[in-house]
């Protein structure tokens, strides 16, 4: 695990990537996130930065994006002997019921609808930063 917390985002719309970086960048931690376009682009990133930048303390993936949607994402991370102990938030645009209980029940811990509002968005960028410190805590104490 890494020194600073480090979230791995993976969304496939353009302008939400550059709301988060933006929002993070208002909150002084745009070095702490590393922006993907879907799925597949997380695992390419898990295979060939892990070593150099170290295990992400939390991805956030957005629930709907093409290639390999985010439950399909969160359940080939949870499958996956490294990777399967990142805390994992799903990130979306609308609350399904039956979608977030399926994703709860693949091993999310916790599925947060994407804010309406800039000003929601550093909310939301503090909560996410907030829980990577949280997680990577959990795992020095393991």
């Amino acid at each position: 695990m890494s020194q600073k917390p480090f979230i791995l985002i993976a969304d496939d719309d353009q302008e939400d990537r550059y709301l988060l970086h933006t929002a993070f960048e208002e909150i002084g931690r745009s070095n702490d996130i590393y922006l993907v376009e879907n799925g597949l682009q997380v695992f390419k990133y898990l295979d060939t930065s892990i070593e150099q930048s170290g295990m992400p303390s939390l991805i956030v993936l957005d629930l709907n994006m093409p290639f390999l949607n985010g439950m399909e994402t969160l359940s080939r991370l949870k499958a996956h002997n490294l990777y399967k102990n990142i805390p994992v938030i799903m990130f979306t645009t609308s609350v399904h019921e039956v979608e977030k209980a399926k994703c709860l029940e693949i091993g999310a811990v916790d599925f947060i609808k994407k804010p309406a509002r800039f000003q929601q968005t550093i909310s939301t960028a503090k909560f996410l930063h907030e829980s990577a410190i949280g997680s990577q805590q959990t795992e020095l104490e393991r």
